[in-house]
């Protein structure tokens, strides 16, 4: 099963020698290092895997041909949404945030309560292999572990095997040099659960808010909760006032977005002013600029809140200034 929407493993250690005692050893000399040079390598490294001609998933420690990819009838993901999920942007062939991906699946898995299985462990090296299998350097990259399979039962199986699903999709290249798109929202009542940091699979009031957007011909609904404004369906909500940039605080009631944390680190660096602060319905609706964000789309510049413009209508200085620190931060990070 597939779920929402809206990024730790980290690189292989370095080549540097150590002595027995396991402190770095000496540099070895020319001479060594033209003998190291010339003589052949008793272990080779493997060459990568040859693209596949059909596109190809990862399932339960296989990587095997999108047609043939099975999950039980009886999985907990499919019969009770029993599962957490990731969204990666690949750039240039890299994931951006990688680690922060890494780190926020074994967060929402620490609040389902769910052990992850032991390849979890090598979700980078599996993403790689994956992307080089399916020859794609552009590209949207999807996670999901499940509790696994057994009878419908509410309480957790005794031994859960959990399931692991990886599948990648073709996105186009970037333009670093393109201003941010621009989109209309509609607000929308948020009926979701109290643990909205959770990345579950549970996103039905996602999807009925989304598709009241799309009805309004809209390309997001922002959520609302006692009239405080929380997120949309699938990014993270900002409001600009005076300069300054609002966004509500990553608490229960909000998804730490991966973009989010991106663009406010961005933000920082580069002198912007950034509260994250609870913020309300009128706050949204006479905002200077209001901006959202996730993992696909990046910065986006919402023009009218249900169906009134939001300042000029038009993308504001603050969001085109984000969208051209996020391009830069992707380039530096990914490669271009």
């Amino acid at each position: 099963m597939v779920g929402r929407s809206t990024d730790g493993t980290e690189g292989l250690a370095s080549g540097t020698t150590s002595a027995t005692d396991g402190s770095p050893g000496p540099a070895p000399t020319r001479t060594r290092r033209a003998r190291i040079a010339m003589a052949p390598a008793s272990n080779p490294a493997p060459a990568p895997p040859k693209p596949s001609p059909a596109p190809q998933v990862y399932l339960n420690g296989r990587f095997l041909p999108r047609a043939e990819a099975t999950v039980d009838v009886e999985d907990r993901g499919t019969l009770f949404g029993d599962g957490v999920y990731e969204v990666l942007r690949v750039y240039f062939g890299k994931p951006l945030a990688l680690a922060a991906h890494i780190e926020r699946l074994h967060r929402s898995l620490g609040g389902i309560r769910l052990t992850p299985p032991a390849e979890a462990e090598r979700l980078g090296a599996i993403t790689t292999e994956l992307l080089e299998r399916n020859a794609l350097r552009e590209a949207k990259v999807y996670w999901q572990i499940t509790r696994g399979t057994g009878p419908r039962e509410h309480a957790f199986p005794a031994q859960p095997r959990p399931t692991l699903l990886m599948t990648a999709s073709p996105l186009n290249p970037i333009d670093p040099a393109s201003a941010p798109t621009q989109i209309k929202a509609i607000t929308a009542p948020d009926e979701r659960w109290h643990n909205c940091w959770i990345k579950s699979l549970m996103l039905l009031p996602n999807l009925l808010a989304r598709q009241r957007a799309a009805e309004a011909g809209a390309g997001e609904a922002i959520f609302h909760r006692d009239g405080v404004v929380t997120e949309g369906t699938t990014s993270s909500a900002y409001i600009v006032r005076e300069g300054a940039v609002w966004t509500h605080p990553a608490d229960r009631w909000i998804l730490g977005g991966i973009t989010r944390l991106v663009l406010l680190e961005e933000a920082r660096k580069a002198g912007i002013a950034v509260e994250e602060r609870a913020f309300g319905l009128e706050d949204l609706r006479s905002a200077d600029e209001v901006i959202v964000s996730n993992t696909t789309s990046h910065g986006q510049a919402v023009t009218h809140i249900d169906g009134q413009p939001v300042g000029n209508a038009q993308a504001g200085p603050v969001a085109r200034r984000l969208h051209g620190l996020l391009m830069k931060r992707i380039v530096a990070e990914c490669g271009g």
